[in-house]
């Protein structure tokens, strides 16, 4: 477990033609966020999301297009290799009552909006791989 402050927080909205995950990315790497929370709400013209195979160790993929509520957006920020994580797991509804939940991959497409907040710690975590689970795990020790 780590324990830490939060140093700062930044708010701000995404436009239509976003990718949101790309651009959530360069917001963190721009202002220097070492680690963090984050919550989306919004809308998407298209949504991809992947559901971790544990057999594989690979992501299997559902997506669509069309107007989506972004109902909820939760997650968290990292480093790996350098390189700035953010790792979010969206819920996103349309209109025919069709929805698609899971892990936020890049594609996933701003519509009329994407509001964020990003809770940014004033420590750093990283993320470290696990042989065992196949995935790159919170380095919270």
């Amino acid at each position: 477990m780590r324990l830490g402050n939060v140093e700062r927080v930044i708010i701000g909205r995404l436009s239509r033609g976003q990718d949101v995950l790309r651009e959530l990315t360069e917001i963190v790497r721009r202002n220097g966020v070492k680690s963090g929370a984050v919550m989306l709400i919004g809308s998407l013209d298209r949504v991809r999301v992947g559901f971790f195979n544990e057999e594989t160790g690979t992501y299997d993929y559902r997506e669509a297009e069309g107007f989506y509520e972004l109902v909820s957006g939760v997650g968290n920020i990292s480093w790996k290799d350098g390189e700035p994580v953010v790792h979010i797991h969206i819920a996103a509804s349309s209109h025919d009552g069709d929805y698609l939940m899971g892990h936020l991959l890049e594609g996933n497409i701003a519509s009329l909006t994407v509001e964020y907040i990003i809770l940014a710690f004033d420590f750093m975590v990283q993320r470290t791989y696990d042989p065992g689970t196949k995935l790159s795990l919170l380095d919270t020790e």
